[in-house]
């Protein structure tokens, strides 16, 4: 009777072995992955990215969100426009049986050399359009309707974000649709949408990021 009773938890215990298991092997793969990409690509590697103090110091409302920040993965070059970071990242919100796990794929760009105010830029929603409808505005840019169709964009200093969001900036936004940005003093993060990308998405995103860089920070 004894053996009968803890059958069911022998099968739980080995269910739970084996998800844990594969989570790691999978955490593993990518990290060799990726180490191989990077060496493919001639850039530097490190399973480990940039401390959470670090980030958080650098301004940017993302890095200051959440508990249990961590970044990995790191994938780090030089571009035109700052030193750039390519990273997986998560933090958690919540407690308990409410707590969630935010994942990101991020490039962080730093040294950046025009004066970046404090800003954030999404794509534009239905949700959005509905907070603007009941008074919850964002920042137009007249000159470019198409971009503030496609973009929600937000700002302590609307003043500085006006400024900083020349027309050539404007006009690269409206070609490059779907993109999350923040922008702080010397700092930009951007990325594509929440979840870790795939191993094989992560060359193009470099090239992203260089583009980003040399066209938008220039």
């Amino acid at each position: 009777m004894e053996f009968f009773q803890a059958h069911p938890i022998a099968i739980f215990l080995g269910s739970a072995a084996v998800i844990i298991a594969l989570a790691l092997y999978f955490k593993w793969r990518r990290k060799k992955d990726l180490e191989q990409l990077a060496v493919s690509m001639g850039l530097l590697f490190s399973p480990e990215g940039p401390w959470p103090h670090e980030l958080e110091a650098t301004g940017l409302e993302l890095f200051r969100m959440g508990r249990s920040r961590k970044a990995t993965n790191l994938i780090k070059f030089s571009a035109s426009g700052g030193n750039i970071s390519v990273f997986d990242y998560r933090y958690t919100t919540g407690s308990g049986k409410n707590s969630h796990s935010h994942t990101f794929t991020l490039a962080l760009i730093e040294g950046v050399r025009p004066q970046v105010p404090q800003f954030e830029l999404k794509p534009e929603s239905f949700i959005y359009k509905i907070g603007e409808a009941i008074g919850f505005k964002d920042i137009d840019l007249p000159a470019f309707p198409e971009f503030s169709d496609k973009y929600r964009l937000t700002g302590p200093d609307e003043a500085a974000v006006h400024m900083f969001f020349t027309p050539n900036r404007a006009a690269w936004f409206e070609r490059t649709p779907g993109l999350r940005v923040q922008g702080a003093p010397g700092h930009v993060v951007f990325f594509k949408r929440d979840g870790q990308l795939p191993v094989n998405a992560w060359q193009g995103f470099i090239e992203e990021a260089k583009a980003f860089a040399a066209e938008v920070l220039r």
